[in-house]
């Protein structure tokens, strides 16, 4: 049997599976100082970003800057104040989203600022990927 749950502390959330009397534990969506991580959502012609648990961490306007060749998507959330969300996600629905709150800019700054976010993580994410397989 499996079941679900997930736990707040603060800004930080924890999602547990328990799965053949085994429970599994990670990091769902945080916020720690100006770095978001949460999962999107593709809902009403936008996105927006979920809890592990699936509540609503943001739901504002969105903006795909650009689809990269391994399905992932550099994002931008528009907030008040000339204040935006910009990061990567892995995929479409339901995919990690990582991100980093920046203000004081245009929108054009922060597209920039978008894609440079979604390119490190792309890096990192390679890097990853090449010690894994080198561990193997």
């Amino acid at each position: 049997m499996t079941s679900t749950r997930s736990i707040r502390q603060g800004q930080i959330e924890i999602g547990t599976v328990e799965h053949n009397g085994h429970e599994y534990a990670a990091y769902g969506a945080t916020v720690v100082r100006r770095d978001l991580t949460g999962y999107l959502k593709f809902k009403s012609g936008h996105y927006w970003l979920t809890t592990w648990a699936g509540g609503t961490l943001l739901d504002c306007r969105s903006e795909v800057v650009e689809r990269f060749w391994n399905g992932g998507l550099a994002l931008m959330f528009r907030l008040p104040r000339s204040r935006f969300i910009v990061g990567y996600a892995l995929g479409e629905d339901g995919m990690l989203f990582r991100g980093e709150l920046i203000d004081n800019c245009t929108e054009d700054q922060a597209r920039h600022h978008c894609l440079m976010v979604a390119n490190n993580w792309i890096e990192l994410d390679a890097e990853e990927e090449q010690v894994e397989l080198e561990a193997v």
